[in-house]
């Protein structure tokens, strides 16, 4: 188990989560993403290859193709 980047107490765990985020005018949830999450302060860490893909999907998809943010989105 690797210590959170945010804390520097907890532990990450690999979890399955909720993804949650705007992109342009649409929410986008995704139900069990992979993730690893602090057991101490409960940050999400989701991860790398899976938001990729998601990206991918979401900026050959939708309307609006303005590519999506990767704000708060760390490689773990």
């Amino acid at each position: 188990m690797s210590l959170c980047p945010v804390c520097q107490t907890g532990r990450l765990q690999k979890r399955s989560m909720a993804f949650v985020e705007w992109h342009g005018r649409h929410l986008l949830v995704v139900n069990r993403m992979p993730a690893m999450v602090c057991d101490v302060c409960q940050e999400r860490v989701y991860d790398y290859e899976a938001i990729e893909i998601l990206q991918k999907l979401l900026w050959s998809q939708l309307p609006n193709r303005t590519e999506p943010s990767r704000a708060g989105i760390r490689k773990t």
